[in-house]
């Protein structure tokens, strides 16, 4: 098949946001859980308040590699050093800003500014070896001043700021992942593999099991320099069910 080479199985990581109820009651076992399902690198998100040396000692212990972390605009906004040494002790690298506040988006110049912040801690964190990154819903694809938010994020952040793009939202916001990735890119590092389920009303499913083109995606994904391809699903039915199948149909398109 044409997109047989297009991603490495050891490019599939997992966002650990989507077992976030099972870790709430059980992270050790479901970090456990997670390595006997088939993954080697996670996304940190969505986890019970744990110590960063704790929480180092458990992945370690199942043999999960963190590749990035979520972490708040407000976070980064109160303290960035704090971020980045509680980073640097779990060995992450990145961080993903996952969310732009409803604040920060009334205008073009509120999402200019955001993006001059973006900006700031790419400089801050680079002092750390910590790159940074921003992670898309759907409302960035709505008009906003005569554009969208979308555009003028792109537009006004420095090519050191990251982008995981996650194909469901970009859906969900009406346009074409695959496209998407093209036109950014050079700056996406890093995918969002969650699948949306065929129907009018927008809802997640596990990749391969939803009407997303995921052989296109991968191929974007590689022309584009992605790095990461992160199964994730916002509400899975089965959590840890969904994941394993996520992840068997990534593997059936990877090397």
């Amino acid at each position: 098949m044409a997109y047989r080479r297009r991603m490495r199985n050891d490019q599939i990581a997992l966002q650990l946001y989507t077992l976030r109820r099972l870790a709430a009651v059980d992270l050790p076992g479901t970090l456990q859980a997670v390595a006997a399902a088939g993954f080697r690198a996670v996304e940190l998100a969505g986890l019970p308040e744990t110590g960063p040396g704790e929480l180092a000692r458990l992945l370690h212990g199942a043999g999960l590699r963190v590749v990035a972390a979520h972490e708040s605009i407000e976070g980064l906004r109160a303290d960035a050093s704090a971020v980045a040494d509680r980073l640097a002790e779990v060995g992450c690298s990145r961080a993903i800003v996952p969310w732009m506040p409803e604040s920060d988006r009334q205008t073009a110049d509120d999402v200019r500014r955001f993006a001059a912040d973006l900006a700031g801690f790419a400089l801050t964190l680079g002092e750390r070896g910590i790159r940074i990154g921003y992670h898309n819903h759907s409302f960035e694809f709505g008009a906003l001043d005569g554009t969208t938010v979308w555009d003028v994020l792109l537009g006004n952040l420095p090519p050191e700021v990251e982008i995981e793009l996650d194909v469901y939202w970009a859906a969900v916001g009406g346009r074409d992942p695959a496209a998407e990735i093209r036109a950014a890119a050079g700056r996406v590092r890093l995918l969002h593999m969650k699948d949306r389920a065929a129907g009018p009303e927008p809802h997640d499913v596990p990749a391969g099991e939803g009407i997303l083109p995921f052989p296109q995606i991968i191929e974007a994904g590689r022309a584009a320099g992605v790095e990461w391809y992160i199964v994730e699903q916002d509400e899975p039915q089965e959590p840890l069910a969904d994941v394993a199948s996520a992840l068997r149909y990534l593997e059936s398109l990877a090397i």
